[in-house]
């Protein structure tokens, strides 16, 4: 669905729609049928915020995100050159974020995508590159840090805490 926000100019929905849904042919995910009604349901949230903007017919619309959405998803995602690069040790990181504050535990999700973690469990991920500074010193401000644990597994034999 992503994807078809970041078409290139011209480009149709639908046309951005089947390449999604290509993408996800590869993807282990599970997708439900219902999946075009999300897409639209998200589509239309997006629209009223004033994040994208349509042209064009329903049936040949074109998408594209306006000045606000593209400020919008610069904050909300790292940006990925600045991210440190792969050193191959993994690490896993444990958090247990109380469930008054959701937002910042959605927010650490998303972040933790966006670093090339993927989920291990619930509230387990696991990567192998370093975080940036960015990120930690952003996890210190939101008062996050008490809930997050970082481990280095050093081969398969030593766990080390980072």
């Amino acid at each position: 669905m992503v994807s078809s926000l970041f078409a290139p100019y011209g480009q149709s929905l639908n046309q951005g729609l089947r390449e999604g849904e290509r993408i996800m042919t590869r993807c282990p995910h599970n997708f439900s049928v219902g999946s075009r009604y999300v897409v639209s349901n998200t589509l239309s949230r997006l629209k009223s915020r004033g994040l994208i903007a349509r042209s064009g017919s329903k049936k040949k619309a074109v998408w594209r995100i306006t000045k606000p959405g593209r400020q919008h998803f610069k904050a909300k995602f790292l940006d990925e050159s600045a991210l440190p690069p792969d050193d191959g040790k993994i690490r896993l990181v444990v958090f247990d974020v109380p469930e008054k504050e959701r937002g910042k535990r959605d927010w650490l999700r998303t972040r933790l995508l966006t670093c090339e973690y993927s989920p291990f469990q619930k509230s387990v991920w696991m990567g192998t590159r370093p975080f940036p500074k960015e990120l930690l010193d952003e996890l210190r401000s939101r008062g996050l840090s008490r809930y997050v644990h970082v481990v280095g597994l050093d081969g398969l034999a030593g766990v080390r805490r980072v």
